[in-house]
C-alpha cells in the first residue's frame, strides 16, 4: 500500500494534515442524563460520580464498554486533557469533533463554548481562552442530545425505540473521533481543490481563518517524488483562488490521471508564509480524474466506464456504526475490491473520513449518500440543507467520491410525486449541490420519482431472472411513464411534471438474496432465501447477467457487502467472512 506524503497513522482529517494533534479518544467519564437535569445541576463544573465509556465508541455497542440498548436522550462525557503550555501562549487550540448525533454542547473549564447540530460531519469550537494557561489543563464536558425525531437526519438507525426491518439500533452521542490541533494565530482553515483533466492545470480556493496583510502561500506539487510545480502567491483577502498547471517533462506522460485500476495521487505541501518566515505547513494530495454523466453514458477520465459497485451500510458486530480501527477500513476496501467491485455506494451513512483516503489510495470509487429523515416538515429542512453542504464540502477533495446522493427512495420527501413542495426540497438540494461542485453528478432521489438528476437509478429486489428481465426488458416503456407493479418495485421513475432526458441508467439496488450460511435461517433478507453457497452463487450470478446483457444500463449496485444485524443478504457476513469462495464470488459477479 502506498500512502501519500502527508499520511499520519490514525489521523482523523487525512486530507488535510497538520502535525501538532492530540488524540483525544479512549477511556471518558460518561452518565445518562433521562430527566435532563445536567445543565441546571452544572454538571460541566461538577460532574457527577460516573461510569466510564471508551470513545469513539457510542454506547448501545459492546467497544463502548457500556453496550446499554434501551434510549437515553440525554447523554454527558467529561475527561481532562492536558495541553503543551508552552504552545499555548503562541497558538490556537481547536478541539474537533468528527461526528456527535445529535445536538452536542461543549464546556471547556467550565466555560460555555458552543453547540452543534447534525450527527455526521466534522464540527470545531476553539478553545484557546478556556484552557488553563499555567498548567495546559482542561476538563472537557460535552452533552449529547439525541431523539426518535423522524425530520432528524437518522439514516438506519430506528426511530421506533427499537430494530424492526432494515432499520437498526439508534447511534447516539460521540460516534466518530474526537481530537485537537494548535495552529498559529492566522492559519490555514481550508483549501478547495479542482483538477481540471482538459486544460491539465488544478485550480485552489484557499481559505484563512481571518485575513492579515503580508501572508503568502507556498504550494508545492510533487508525483512519485518528483517536483511538479512550486507556486507562492500573495494573500490578498481571506479567500484567494489561484491557479497551477501540472505538466511536466520528468516522464513521456504530461498528466497521471487517478483510476480505481490506477489510482495515481499527487502530493501538496501548502506553507502559510509571514516576513518570509513559515507560519504553518499543511499536508495533502488530489486525484488527477473526472466523472460525469454524458447523455446515456458514465464517463471517468473522457472514457466510458461501467459501474460494478457494492452497497455497504458500514456496520460492525461489536462496535455499530464505527469501525473498531482503521485496519477495519482498510479490509472492507480491499474485500470490495477482492469480489470485483470499481464503486461502493456508501449507503445511508457518512463514513469515517479515513475510509474516503483509504478509498482514494487503494483506487475505488465511492458514492457519497446523506442519511435520511423520514417525514417531510419545516424541521426537516432546517435539518438536511445544511447539514448535506457540510457532507459536500468536507468531502470534495476526495478523488474517490464520485457521485453525490442527498436523497434515497423518497425518504423525508414521501409525497415528492405529486407534492411541489417535496419536489422544491429535492430540486433545492440538486442545485445548491451544483453550485458548489459542477463537476461531479448528483443523485437527487436514488431509486425512483426522480427530479432534477444527473443519472436515473432502479431499485429491483425480484429474485427470479425472469421477473427482473421482465422489468428491464421494457425499460424505454418505463422511462416513458408506464409501469409494472410487482413486489418490489411499485413506484414511477419520475416525479409528476419531470421526464427522461437522455440520462445515463444505474441499477443502484437489486439482489438482496438473504442467506445466513451454515446458521438458523431466520435472518431477514428480500424475498426467497436461499439454503447453500450453490443456491447463492447461481441466484446472484443469474440476477447480475440479467442487468449486464441490458445494453440500456451502464452499472449496476449490489446489496450489500455485508451482513447487518437481522439483515442477512450480504456477500460477506457481519464479521467480514465470504458466504462462498471469495473467487467463485468474484466470478459470479463480474463474468
Amino acid at each position: 500500500m502506498k500512502h501519500t506524503r502527508c499520511y499520519r497513522e490514525n489521523y482523523p482529517r487525512p486530507q488535510f494534515v497538520k502535525n501538532d494533534w492530540y488524540d483525544l479518544c479512549g477511556k471518558w467519564h460518561f452518565v445518562f442524563d433521562d430527566n435532563n437535569c445536567g445543565e441546571a445541576k452544572q454538571y460541566y463544573q461538577n460532574f457527577p460520580q460516573a461510569q466510564t465509556i471508551n470513545l469513539p465508541f457510542s454506547y448501545q455497542t459492546e467497544a463502548s464498554g457500556n453496550s446499554d440498548r434501551s434510549l437515553h436522550q440525554y447523554l454527558w462525557y467529561a475527561r481532562e486533557a492536558v495541553f503543551d503550555v508552552a504552545a499555548l501562549s503562541t497558538n490556537r487550540l481547536l478541539l474537533h469533533f468528527e461526528g456527535s448525533d445529535y445536538i452536542t454542547k461543549v464546556w471547556v473549564n467550565g466555560v460555555f463554548i458552543g453547540v452543534n447540530t447534525g450527527g455526521y460531519t466534522r464540527f470545531s469550537f476553539d478553545i484557546t481562552s478556556a484552557v488553563d494557561k499555567s498548567t495546559g489543563k482542561a476538563l472537557i464536558v460535552v452533552k449529547a442530545e439525541d431523539t426518535l425525531e423522524a425530520t432528524q437526519p437518522r439514516g438506519k438507525q430506528s426511530w421506533m425505540g427499537s430494530p424492526f426491518g432494515c432499520w437498526y439500533q439508534e447511534t447516539s452521542g460521540i460516534w466518530k473521533p474526537v481530537w485537537a490541533e494548535f495552529v498559529p494565530s492566522t492559519y490555514l482553515q481550508s483549501v478547495k481543490i479542482t483538477p481540471d483533466i482538459n486544460d491539465y492545470f488544478v485550480e485552489f480556493e484557499s481559505a484563512l481563518n481571518q485575513f492579515q496583510e503580508g501572508y503568502y502561500l507556498r504550494t508545492e506539487i510533487t508525483f512519485d517524488g518528483h517536483l511538479i510545480s512550486d507556486t507562492t502567491v500573495k494573500l490578498t483577502r481571506r479567500i484567494t483562488n489561484f491557479k497551477i498547471d501540472i505538466t511536466n517533462d520528468f516522464t513521456p506522460f504530461r498528466v497521471h490521471f487517478w483510476s480505481p485500476d490506477n489510482p495515481q495521487l499527487y502530493d501538496i505541501k501548502f506553507t502559510l508564509i509571514k516576513n518570509d518566515k513559515a507560519e504553518e505547513e499543511v499536508g495533502s494530495y488530489f486525484g488527477f480524474r473526472s466523472f460525469r454523466a454524458e447523455r446515456d453514458l458514465v464517463i471517468l477520465n473522457n472514457n466510458p466506464i461501467y459501474l460494478r459497485m457494492v452497497l455497504f451500510q458500514g456496520y460492525h458486530r461489536d462496535s455499530g456504526l464505527t469501525a473498531p480501527d482503521e485496519a477495519a477500513l482498510i479490509r472492507d476496501i480491499e474485500l470490495a475490491k477482492a469480489l470485483g467491485f470499481n464503486g461502493i455506494r456508501m449507503h445511508q451513512k457518512i463514513e469515517d473520513e479515513r475510509f474516503y483516503y483509504y478509498a482514494d489510495i487503494l483506487g475505488m470509487m465511492v458514492w457519497v449518500e446523506m442519511p435520511s429523515a423520514y417525514e417531510f416538515k419545516d424541521a426537516t429542512i432546517d435539518a438536511i440543507v445544511p447539514e448535506w453542504m457540510r457532507v459536500v464540502k468536507q468531502h470534495y477533495n476526495h478523488p474517490s467520491a464520485v457521485c453525490w446522493v442527498p436523497m434515497n427512495e423518497s425518504w423525508g420527501i414521501p409525497r415528492v410525486a405529486f407534492d411541489p413542495t417535496n419536489q422544491h426540497l429535492a430540486e433545492a438540494l440538486y442545485n445548491i449541490t451544483k453550485a458548489y461542485d459542477r463537476h461531479r453528478p448528483v443523485v437527487t432521489n436514488d431509486g425512483w420519482e426522480h427530479v432534477v438528476s444527473d443519472l436515473i437509478t432502479f431499485h429491483n429486489y425480484a429474485q427470479s431472472p425472469a421477473d427482473l428481465a421482465s422489468f428491464y426488458d421494457n425499460i424505454d416503456w418505463m422511462l416513458a411513464g408506464g409501469n409494472r407493479v410487482n413486489y418490489t418495485q411499485t413506484r414511477l421513475p419520475f416525479a409528476q411534471g419531470y421526464r427522461y432526458q437522455d440520462q445515463p441508467i444505474i441499477v443502484s439496488e437489486f439482489v438482496g438474496t438473504g442467506f445466513e450460511n451454515g446458521h438458523e435461517n431466520k435472518g431477514w433478507g428480500y424475498g426467497d432465501k436461499v439454503r447453500s453457497s450453490e443456491q447463492y452463487i447461481e441466484r446472484l450470478n443469474q440476477l447480475v447477467k440479467v442487468v449486464r446483457s441490458n445494453e440500456r444500463i451502464c452499472g449496476f449496485c449490489i446489496t450489500q457487502l455485508t451482513d447487518v444485524q437481522i439483515e442477512i443478504n450480504g456477500l460477506l457476513d457481519i464479521d467480514r467472512v465470504p458466504k462462498a469462495d471469495i473467487q467463485v464470488l468474484k466470478k459470479a459477479i463480474t463474468q
